[in-house]
């Protein structure tokens, strides 16, 4: 048997951009759809708009801003904010710009290895399940307002680097191995998730064909450039292990152990409940086995059809209703949990030559171990939600190709009805896509509250009322120029006031304590007390200590109450109880600069 062909040479130009186009609007009908609903108030995102608006300002990141990860994001997101403008639709623009390459790129490299009808399936997918997924309460899981940007910059540098081998498969010129080469050298400066997955890929891509010896010089040499100039051009403003240490990223933490210590990062992979997390992937490999497994045997039954569509429609009609009537959203939502067992069967299925030979081997094999190395974070609890928008996207994708177009292809080569399979596949990828839209679209109809405004402003949940209360009353009774420092989490609100925090740090979570040390933490903040301090509610349970001030942070809590006299109070009390609260705290011993 042979794996669906790629496209002719002689294929229209209309043709070849009709799936992307097609995916391309999808994804702007939901743009617009969900437009200013995609961040969260007051988690995550607010950091990567003030820590690039800092660095306008002129602040270094790692002297002056206290960073966990790579510089590219930061530096290229401050880039966005001079040419475009400071505010927080320049980088939705952007980001948004990102994601039509992105969708490009995802078409470009999974049509060569399927057909165009599977590889805008895929891309609908994508779009549609990840680059706009509102699953969890928290927003920010999205290509739009990500929680992190090396992730989807990490991501998108990947493909650039996929993008190019294919290319250099194609021309057999070392600049196009030495462009993928660079492009591998920007995930380096991201986070180490992307680049674990992408570096072996690479490798193995550049491995599975004899290569010249310039050719992988070529690779290498582009490989090394970016961190080389990182750390050149941080060396410029702090000591050079500064510099190194700050193009380095998160490694150090990684490699120190301190994020493993972590029950929340325990919790996100699946570890702290490893034997619910393995019942769990049992349970979704099962349903899939319970999906497909009859529907490979009755296609196989079927031999050799003249005309396959009407029965292929009459499969997709009928799985379409089974499917809708008897399994429950949750079943939908918990199907990515077999990821790593589908992706490994997709390595075997090639390994094996079960898929045949016409499509490269390279790529695909590629794809798997990037892909499997992406899960590697999630590996017992993976969904494709929360971390999962990206760290899933990939095993995904691979499994929406192999249900519709290398499992249809065996089965036809065996002399079945390929087309009956895939029908039924398209409608099972159909409903689980449907599933996660309309999880979404319940999460994004609650967002109705508005924070900020003109180019800043957003929707949010319940919390909106008090958050724009806040910022309200220091736009209105505090003075341009005051300093805001706010515990443990929010610096969305630092941004949207535009009162920068003097300190370097922009949260004080337990993984920032675990990492920066909370004596450290406390002494930059008595260093530089800031003219205000904003307590934000926040339940921290998922990291095994609940409450700031209570549970962790104590010492930061007793400073704030012995030197910070507390102004107004909007919602409830922080930290105690469920209800969500912000609480202001002037700084004692000051002029005033409250006029109320």
């Amino acid at each position: 048997m042979s794996a669906p062909a790629p496209a002719p040479a002689d294929a229209t130009a209309a043709g070849r951009w009709a799936g992307p186009l097609l995916v391309a609007a999808v994804a702007a009908t939901m743009l617009a759809a969900t437009w200013s609903r995609w961040a969260d108030p007051l988690v995550d995102f607010g950091r990567e708009l003030y820590v690039p608006w800092q660095l306008v300002r002129g602040r270094v990141l790692y002297a002056d801003v206290a960073y966990l990860n790579g510089p590219l994001s930061p530096y290229l997101n401050a880039l966005w904010f001079r040419l475009f403008g400071i505010s927080m639709r320049t980088l939705v623009l952007c980001n948004a710009g990102i994601l039509g390459i992105v969708i490009v790129l995802l078409h470009r490299l999974l049509e060569p290895v399927s057909d165009a009808f599977t590889a805008t399936a895929a891309g609908l997918t994508f779009v549609a399940v990840f680059a706009f997924g509102h699953v969890t309460a928290v927003g920010n899981y999205n290509f739009i307002a990500p929680y992190c940007h090396e992730m989807t910059h990490g991501l998108l540098f990947a493909l650039v680097a996929f993008a190019c081998l294919a290319r250099h498969d194609g021309t057999g010129h070392p600049m196009a191995a030495a462009v993928a080469g660079a492009a591998l050298g920007l995930v380096f400066l991201t986070k180490p998730e992307p680049f674990v997955a992408a570096a072996p890929a690479c490798a193995v891509w550049l491995a599975t064909r004899r290569r010249r010896v310039v050719v992988v010089g070529a690779f290498v040499g582009g490989a090394v450039v970016p961190p080389l100039l990182a750390v050149a051009l941080l060396s410029r403003s702090m000591p050079a292990a500064v510099a190194l240490r700050g193009a380095l990223g998160s490694w150090p933490w990684v490699m120190g152990g301190q994020a493993s210590s972590l029950a929340f990062y325990r919790l996100i992979m699946g570890t702290q409940d490893l034997g619910a997390s393995l019942r769990a992937m049992a349970w979704s490999l099962a349903g899939y086995g319970a999906l497909l497994a009859p529907a490979v045997a009755l296609a196989l039954a079927v031999r050799r059809v003249q005309r396959p569509w009407p029965i292929a429609l009459g499969g997709f009609v009928g799985a379409a209703l089974v499917l809708g009537a008897c399994c429950p959203p949750r079943f939908w939502l918990e199907a990515p949990r077999a990821l790593p067992c589908l992706t490994f069967a997709v390595a075997v299925g090639w390994g094996t030559g079960l898929f045949g030979a016409a499509a490269p081997r390279g790529p695909v094999l590629a794809l798997v171990i990037f892909a499997l190395a992406l899960l590697a974070k999630i590996f017992f609890n993976v969904h494709a939600y929360h971390y999962g928008f990206v760290l899933a996207l990939p095993a995904t994708l691979l499994v929406v190709v192999a249900l519709l177009a290398w499992v249809p292809a065996a089965i036809t080569a065996a002399g079945g009805c390929g087309a009956l399979f895939r029908a039924v596949a398209a409608a099972a990828v159909g409903i689980a896509v449907l599933t996660h839209v309309e999880v979404s679209a319940r999460r994004f109809a609650v967002k109705t509250h508005p924070v900020g405004g003109g180019a800043d402003s957003l929707l949010a949940d319940a919390r909106g009322p008090m958050a724009a209360a806040a910022l309200e009353m220091m736009g209105r009774d505090v003075d341009v120029g005051r300093s805001l420092a706010v515990l443990p989490e929010g610096v969305m609100l630092n941004f949207l006031s535009r009162r920068p925090n003097p300190t370097p740090y922009t949260n004080f979570m337990p993984p920032e304590l675990a990492f920066y040390g909370e004596p450290r933490m406390l002494a930059a903040l008595d260093a530089a007390p800031p003219d205000y301090v904003a307590l934000v509610h926040k339940d921290t349970g998922e990291y095994g200590a609940r409450f700031f001030g209570r549970d962790y942070g104590r010492d930061l809590y007793r400073w704030v109450r012995r030197n910070y006299r507390e102004v107004a109070t909007f919602g409830a009390t922080p930290f105690h109880g469920a209800r969500f609260g912000i609480a202001l705290l002037r700084l004692d011993g000051t002029r005033q600069v409250c006029r109320r």
